[in-house]
C-alpha cells in the first residue's frame, strides 16, 4: 500500500525539465506581450504628437493670414510702417504694421493700440526646437531695454517657414519681396511642424495658405 502511494505521487510530479520548458514558454509569451504593448505605446505617442503638430501649425499659420490680412502701409511714414521680408534663409522672417483686431492673440496687452508692429521669426528654443515667435509692439513706440516687444510662441517644432510673393509684372509667385514701401498683391505662406525621428525635414503637418492683402496704403 504505502510503494502505491508513493508511485503515484511521483507520476503526479514536474520534472524539472518540465519546469524549464515551461519557464522558457511563458518567457516567450511575456517578451511577445510586451513588444505589442511597446508597438502600442509608441504609436499613441506619435498619434498625439502628430495632431499636436497639426494644431500648432493651425493657429501658427492662421495668425500670420491675419496679421497679413490687415496690413497697412504709409508711404509718408516708412520707418513705422515699411513691410519687411527676408527669404534668404532657411527660415523666412516677416515684419509688417497691422490694424489688428480686439481677438488678436495679445491685444489685450495693448488696450486701444490697435496699430501695432507685428514680427514671425522662427528662433530656438531652450532644448534646441525652431519654434515660430510672433513679437508685436505699439506702431509708434521706441524699442529699448524698457520697451521691449511682447512675445508669443505661435508653433514649436517647426522645420518649414517659407514665403511667397505675387509679382503682378511677371505674372508669378517670387521668393523674395525687396519693396519696403510696397505691399505684395498676394503673399503664399508655408508652415510645417513636428517630425518623426527618422525624417527630421519632414513636417507631421505641412500647411500652405494664399493671402490677398487688401490695398491699404495712403
Amino acid at each position: 500500500m504505502r510503494t502505491r502511494f508513493s508511485t503515484t505521487r511521483a507520476a503526479a510530479a514536474f520534472t524539472l525539465l518540465e519546469i524549464v520548458i515551461s519557464i522558457t514558454i511563458f518567457t516567450f509569451i511575456m517578451i511577445s506581450v510586451l513588444g505589442c504593448w511597446r508597438c502600442i505605446v509608441n504609436g499613441k505617442m506619435i498619434s498625439e504628437e502628430a495632431a499636436a503638430s497639426a494644431q500648432r501649425a493651425r493657429i501658427g499659420i492662421r495668425t500670420v493670414v491675419e496679421a497679413l490680412t490687415c496690413a497697412e502701409l504709409s508711404g509718408l511714414n516708412l520707418q513705422f510702417y515699411g513691410f519687411v521680408t527676408d527669404t534668404t534663409s532657411k527660415f523666412a522672417s516677416l515684419s509688417l504694421a497691422a490694424r489688428l483686431p480686439s481677438d488678436f492673440p495679445g491685444s489685450g496687452l495693448f488696450g486701444d493700440n490697435v496699430m501695432r508692429r507685428v514680427t514671425f521669426n522662427v528662433e530656438k528654443d531652450a532644448d534646441g526646437k525652431e519654434n515660430l515667435i510672433m513679437d508685436q509692439a505699439p506702431l509708434l513706440a521706441i524699442v529699448d531695454d524698457q520697451n521691449t516687444p511682447y512675445s508669443i510662441p505661435l508653433a514649436r517644432d517647426v522645420n518649414v517657414f517659407m514665403l511667397e510673393f505675387w509679382s503682378a509684372q511677371d505674372g508669378q509667385w517670387e521668393v523674395s519681396w525687396d519693396p519696403t514701401n510696397q505691399l505684395p498683391p498676394m503673399v503664399r505662406v508655408t508652415l510645417g511642424c513636428g517630425h518623426s525621428a527618422d525624417h527630421p525635414d519632414v513636417p507631421y503637418d505641412l500647411i500652405c495658405r494664399t493671402v490677398a492683402i487688401p490695398s491699404a496704403a495712403h
